[in-house]
């Protein structure tokens, strides 16, 4: 289970756009990475079953037919819920003497790929950088992103920072940036046919890809505070990016990181981190035991996290509890991995409010329902993407990648998160109007019930 627990779980969604971009802009790089991923996963299947017809076939049939038989060999369902995938791969094959261009390929490969009704399963192309083609190179932007509706605001910037001196301010709505409007991107990013649930978190990070560059390189950007409002440029000016850095693991590449602690006003211990990585275990551990009798309760800021290491949730959970339990079971090909709570010493049993929104993907999704349903925290937010599947990365022929899902989840009572995601126990929406106050509509929520919870 080695490879599942650190290279599934690592790849289930976690910056997997920027991963995409590195691997057709880096290749001699990553297939090292791709090399080890197989090696410790187990080398691809000889002797597959096939629906294809013996020849030699060009060069967009051969990946046709590597797509369709790792899924035939790997899916974690060998019913395919109740599809019949030889039929589909027969159905979708026919239609390759039809296709002239590389995009028209890449559409059939994808529209193939949603007959599965999954999330986790892509294809990323040598075209792939249409969506996201930089790579990061140092440079800090200093402000942070969310999607609001269709809309890209401006959730936080960062004091000193690049945007901030440039002088843009939170509850902004991004126009365009790089001469690119967001409109367009969005159109892109549906075009390009990624799990419709994702589409917030593509859109994102396609926005965020436009701001990479190194230190010092000037970026022209538009924003407007309203719906009516003018739009107005901005030029900013990358800084050198001085915060946490994650180490390698597997196939996914050094990354920022960012682990927030703060003490709001009536003492309530706020914690906010954009990945599940092992590497911020221990601080999170040192944090909760921090806290006292005098503390009045815990939020944790997991919006805009789109996963990292699954079993990190249950982790976190036992810092919260006192007793043991099962979080929920990932069922896999052939048998199943079981997510139990583990209660650790100096454990928080005071109230907990857990944030989410529309990017809280994979692990985040695992631990947010497990803490709606044991009833051991009070969710606000928006609700999460429904792309709960762990997956691996597999590399085919003539550079292009294959994400599928291989396993299922589901929690402790039997529920299943994909496609439907956790809906919030309270629904809250950023607003724009008190963002620019310097308020989080959402945080104040959750501040508010805990207030209530102590008198």
């Amino acid at each position: 289970m080695i490879w599942l627990l650190i290279k599934a779980s690592v790849c289930g969604w976690a910056r997997e756009a920027r991963l995409f971009a590195q691997l057709s802009q880096d290749p001699v790089a990553m297939n090292s990475n791709l090399t080890r991923l197989l090696l410790v996963a187990g080398a691809i299947a000889l002797g597959l079953k096939s629906p294809f017809r013996a020849s030699v076939p060009p060069i967009q049939e051969v990946v046709f037919q590597a797509v369709w038989q790792e899924i035939d060999a790997n899916y974690y369902d060998p019913q395919f819920g109740g599809k019949d995938w030889d039929a589909i791969g027969e159905r979708y094959r026919q239609r390759l003497a039809a296709i002239e261009t590389v995009e028209a390929f890449d559409d059939l490969m994808e529209e193939m790929l949603r007959e599965l009704g999954d999330s986790h399963f892509s294809i990323a192309s040598p075209a792939f950088n249409q969506l996201m083609p930089n790579s990061w190179r140092g440079g800090d932007v200093g402000m942070d992103l969310s999607v609001v509706g269709n809309r890209v605001i401006v959730h936080r910037v960062q004091p000193g920072g690049a945007a901030a001196l440039a002088g843009i301010r939170a509850g902004q709505e991004l126009i365009s940036v790089g001469g690119e409007r967001v409109s367009d991107l969005r159109k892109n990013v549906v075009n390009s046919g990624v799990f419709k649930n994702s589409l917030p978190y593509y859109l994102l990070e396609a926005v965020e890809n436009r701001f990479f560059g190194p230190p010092g390189h000037q970026i022209s950007c538009s924003f407007k505070l309203g719906r009516i409002s003018q739009g107005m440029t901005y030029t900013v000016k990358l800084k050198s990016y001085e915060g946490r850095m994650s180490s390698q693991l597997g196939n996914l590449a050094e990354t920022p990181m960012v682990l927030e602690s703060r003490i709001l006003d009536s003492n309530i211990q706020y914690l906010r981190f954009d990945l599940w990585f092992p590497s911020l275990m221990e601080e999170m551990r040192s944090i909760v035991r921090e806290m006292d009798a005098t503390t009045k309760g815990l939020i944790i800021d997991i919006r805009g996290n789109p996963g990292g290491i699954g079993l990190m949730a249950t982790g976190l959970a036992g810092m919260l509890v006192d007793e043991e339990y099962e979080m929920g079971r990932m069922l896999l090909r052939r048998g199943h991995l079981n997510f139990n709570v583990y209660p650790q010493n100096g454990a928080y049993l005071g109230p907990v409010a857990v944030l989410v929104d529309n990017n809280s993907i994979s692990t985040s999704e695992i631990f947010a329902a497990d803490m709606q349903e044991t009833g051991r925290a009070r969710l606000f937010g928006t609700r999460t993407a429904g792309a709960a599947l762990p997956s691996v990365f597999k590399k085919l022929p003539n550079n292009y990648y294959l994400q599928m899902a291989i396993a299922d989840y589901t929690t402790q009572e039997g529920n299943r998160i994909e496609q439907l995601g956790v809906t919030p126990d309270e629904v809250v929406s950023l607003s724009r109007t008190k963002l620019r106050r310097g308020d989080d509509s959402v945080i104040e929520a959750a501040r508010n019930w805990i207030l209530r919870q102590s008198q």
